[in-house]
């Protein structure tokens, strides 16, 4: 149980390390984005209020995302092209960069923008050499794309002459440092979670002590307290059956009986969910359940119809499964115990319990126990609270029912050992619950 609990903490440590690791990485990524998004605008901005030049006074933007200065056209690698009113290209800059040649640019602005002048060979070219392209705008005066292994920008704008400039920012550096910076980020995020990790699960042992000794006192505590009164009860028991044997019954023996039999029967639960806990897992095996289920469905018979109620079973035979047959045999008898305690006065108790799941060659992969009763009172009741340790319905403890809560939880714990599952639900049409183990 310890080890699970010390899974689930690392685990759960992890994950909001994880969680946090990866909105920060996301606010990084977008922040940068936007930075180098606005820096090569603002590049954008200079070079078409310059005619495609980059200035050599400094300046200073507004943003102050970046400041401008006259190093920066060295730096910058950039061309462009000039078309007429017509369309058709005037002028060609390329000295400040040497990617790219002026027919290479001449092709790459006339595919972005478009020219009716191509040549059927041209555009063949071109649309070979444009598959490599990646537009990332929807702009067509504006946007991004790659381009033998380069990052280029492209900008435009028009002229009051009717002419047009268009503008090329070669940006490949900077995307590829960015794209770098994030394969480090991922890297050194990598790293970090894993040492946390690690460090996480050298100090959960020293974070789960105290929960240990702690539940190790309790499990000392109800071992002792059940060895104590086991004395006691004896005791009483003993003299009571001595006044009965000389004085005769009463109310009075009647009553000093049953409470012996309710304590006897508080401190076995406890001592079975305090062993319960010490155990990780049961050993399962391949046992014969129908067998297991209808001898304790024949030992609650005359319980059940002794009390004036209706007793039904539907139990297939030969239906096998992996499991523990002491703890079968325990989870049947809680289930039915609860049922004849709760049904109501002339109602119905009913168990089921059939193969369920794929057929093998072996047989049938699971199976289903249904234990179910007359319940008018069950509408609105909070099912979930039902497994909970000492928990009644009657929280005022005062019910004529007997019982101390503790027998589902003990089913509880003994299912999930066993590597079924157990759900309660409620039928309003019926007025029946019905509690419901698959087994696998």
């Amino acid at each position: 149980m310890y080890a699970k609990l010390r899974v689930t903490f690392v685990s759960l440590a992890a994950l909001a390390l994880l969680i946090c690791m990866t909105v920060v990485i996301t606010l990084v990524y977008f922040l940068t984005d936007n930075v180098f998004e606005t820096q090569i605008s603002s590049l954008m901005e200079v070079l078409l209020d310059n005619n495609g030049e980059m200035p050599e006074r400094r300046i200073v933007f507004k943003d102050n995302m970046m400041q401008i200065t006259g190093e920066i056209q060295f730096e910058t690698r950039y061309f462009s092209v000039t078309t007429d009113a017509e369309g058709r290209i005037s002028e060609i800059n390329t000295k400040n960069i040497l990617s790219v040649d002026s027919r290479e640019a001449g092709d790459i602005a006339k595919e972005i923008y478009g020219d009716s002048n191509l040549t059927g060979r041209e555009r063949l070219r071109l649309k070979d050499m444009m598959e490599r392209i990646l537009k990332m705008d929807s702009d067509p005066d504006a946007g991004r794309y790659h381009y033998q292994e380069n990052v280029y920008y492209y900008g435009s704008r028009q002229r009051e002459d009717g002419s047009t400039l268009y503008v090329f920012i070669d940006a490949t550096s900077r995307y590829l440092m960015i794209q770098q910076i994030y394969s480090y980020i991922l890297i050194v995020s990598g790293s970090i979670l894993l040492a946390f990790t690690l460090i996480f699960i050298l100090l959960s042992k020293r974070v789960m002590e105290p929960f240990i000794k702690n539940q190790e006192r309790q499990k000392r505590f109800i071992t002792n307290a059940s060895h104590e009164l086991k004395t006691p009860l004896t005791v009483i028991s003993a003299n009571t059956e001595m006044i009965e044997m000389t004085g005769g019954k009463n109310k009075w023996t009647e009553s000093n009986v049953r409470q012996i039999k309710n304590m006897s029967a508080l401190i076995s639960n406890l001592v079975t969910l305090s062993k319960l806990d010490e155990k990780d897992e049961l050993v399962l095996s391949e046992v014969e359940a129908s067998g297991i289920i209808k001898d304790q469905a024949e030992n609650f018979a005359p319980v059940v119809e002794g009390s004036g109620k209706k007793y039904e079973t539907d139990i297939a035979d030969d239906v096998k499964i992996r499991s523990d047959q002491r703890g079968l045999q325990e989870i049947a008898s809680i289930l039915l115990d609860n049922a004849a305690k709760y049904c109501d006065d002339g109602g119905r108790v009913a168990v089921s319990f059939k193969p369920q799941g794929k057929l093998t060659k072996k047989g049938t992969t699971g199976a289903k126990l249904v234990v179910t009763n007359s319940y008018k009172d069950g509408e609105g009741v909070d099912y979930k609270k039902f497994f909970e340790r000492f928990y009644r319905e009657d929280e005022s403890h005062n019910s004529k029912k007997k019982g101390f809560g503790i027998g589902l939880s003990i089913a509880s714990e003994l299912v999930v050992k066993l590597g079924a599952r157990i759900q309660v639900s409620y039928d309003k049409a019926s007025k029946e619950i019905s509690f419901t183990v698959i087994f696998r």
